[in-house]
């Protein structure tokens, strides 16, 4: 009995040990299943972050995984004015936008090196339904990122 226990635990730790190594950034990066979800996926570390009124800004020395800083319950179609601002010092990140239909679109991405910083500001058609924007950091991504909308709900990350 006691060999049955010592057997049945080591294949417990075994089958663990995977999902421990794996990383909630690289899992979640390029999966647009993922992105489009409902729910968010995330660690941080030394994150610090603002929000006032329309405007939310933060930076992280790491991130892995998603948050939505961005969300407008839309009852028609109609148009949003937006800004954002990304600078990564290590690994990628980016911003998607989700439509109420859960596609996945890419806004801005950035990696440490040549194009760490980006900035941009655009309109944006939206759908009736719920659209969010994501912020979604890849495996050990040092960054800072400022967000703004005209309409909606900015959110800081981790809310």
């Amino acid at each position: 009995m006691k060999v049955w226990k010592m057997i049945t635990a080591a294949g417990l730790t075994i089958m663990l040990l995977p999902g421990c190594a794996m990383n909630t950034g690289a899992r979640v990066y390029n999966d647009e299943k993922a992105l489009a979800g409902d729910y968010s996926s995330y660690n941080l570390t030394n994150f610090s972050g603002n929000q006032s009124e329309n405007t939310v800004s933060g930076s992280a020395e790491k991130l892995e995984g998603m948050d939505t800083i961005w969300e407008l319950d839309a009852e028609e179609p109609e148009e949003v004015n937006i800004s954002y601002s990304l600078t990564v010092t290590s690994g990628k990140a980016k911003l998607v936008y989700v439509d109420p239909e859960g596609t996945v679109s890419t806004l801005l991405e950035c990696s440490a090196g040549e194009d760490a910083g980006q900035s941009a500001s655009e309109t944006i058609e939206v759908r009736e339904g719920e659209n969010r924007i994501r912020l979604v950091g890849a495996e050990g991504t040092g960054l800072e990122y400022e967000f703004t909308a005209d309409k909606g709900d900015v959110e800081a990350f981790g809310d």
